[in-house]
């Protein structure tokens, strides 16, 4: 597998998505703002990037492992965000905690910007994630939920 994948938000779910990434064979860059948060996944083989934008330059996936609707716009679409760095076409999947309304507006504001869009709630924690064995619910459209399961 050689996906190029950029993940943003590297906590206890995010560092365990990002566990599995890396040691699937995945070319993972990672950003979080906590330096020590980036420093676990790449001493598991990730790239650490400075900010989201940077993670998202060189990447065909992003996927956000955020907690919060207010911190996934900012990452995506705030200053030095997913958008500035994300080249048209590139798929976000969103793994983040967030409402339905938040998700489709988000999904807009990308599309409207080029990049394709998947939420991607999950269920079995850190240690399915590991395992590789989360459940995911993924919606958006079909061609793009279909890419989203090559990574």
């Amino acid at each position: 597998m050689s996906n190029r994948v950029a993940l943003i938000g590297a906590g206890a779910m995010g560092g365990a998505i990002g566990t599995r990434l890396a040691g699937t064979g995945n070319r993972l860059t990672v950003f979080d703002p906590s330096p020590e948060k980036r420093q676990a996944l790449v001493d598991r083989g990730a790239y650490a990037a400075s900010s989201a934008a940077e993670a998202a330059a060189g990447s065909d996936y992003v996927i956000l492992s955020l907690n919060a609707p207010a911190i996934v716009r900012k990452a995506v679409f705030g200053q030095t965000g997913v958008a500035e760095g994300a080249r048209p076409g590139t798929l976000i999947i969103d793994m983040s905690s967030i409402d339905p309304e938040t998700t489709k507006e988000l999904a807009a504001d990308a599309a409207e910007r080029g990049l394709r869009w998947v939420d991607c709630p999950l269920s079995g924690g850190a240690p399915k994630a590991l395992t590789g064995e989360l459940t995911l619910m993924a919606g958006g459209a079909a061609k793009d939920v279909e890419d989203a399961h090559t990574v």
